[in-house]
């Protein structure tokens, strides 16, 4: 009767652990080509955008690869990567820009249930600049609109810049 007792605790505990185990493939939505218009309602700016989601160093990363121009006729090119990692239990995303020499890492949390994505820029010590935003995406996956806010300069008192983004798949990287 203990053993059985013992046999079913640890399979209850082993099942439900390894249901609650992420990897970047719970991300697999963002694999694809998605159009992108980003916009600051209070200066009238927006960036559109090309961006494409594809699996990079033996699918460990997703590579979210962006190609914009903005309403003063800028352009420039950006990437996401993104990995889990199991030691910390989160996912992690390093941000690099073709117009600014800054390399921002993000923690992402993501809500299978609600389908949202948020996340929040990790300090640096060098320099100020922070990012938080959340994500929320359509039932189907293929849209979504991003709500953030960018903070930089002097920390006391900082220069804010909020957006919104909206995207929308164009197609699936296996179409």
């Amino acid at each position: 009767m203990r053993s059985t007792l013992l046999f079913s605790f640890l399979l209850l505990f082993f099942s439900q652990s390894n249901a609650q185990q992420l990897s970047v493939n719970d991300l697999n939505f963002l694999i694809g080509t998605w159009q992108t218009e980003e916009h600051n309602h209070a200066t009238n700016w927006w960036e559109k955008s090309t961006r494409t989601g594809i699996y990079i160093l033996d699918s460990m990363f997703i590579q979210l690869e962006s190609v914009a121009v903005n309403s003063s006729h800028k352009k420039r090119t950006y990437r996401f990567l993104i990995h889990y990692y199991n030691k910390s239990k989160q996912f992690e995303m390093v941000c690099i820009y073709s117009n600014w020499p800054k390399v921002r890492t993000e923690i992402l949390q993501w809500d299978k249930v609600n389908r949202k994505l948020t996340l929040k820029s990790k300090p640096a010590s060098d320099e100020y600049s922070e990012r938080e935003g959340i994500i929320q995406f359509s039932e189907n996956f293929n849209e979504y609109v991003w709500k953030g806010t960018n903070k930089g300069g002097d920390p006391q008192k900082p220069s804010i810049f909020e957006y919104e983004e909206k995207g929308k798949k164009e197609k699936a990287c296996n179409e």
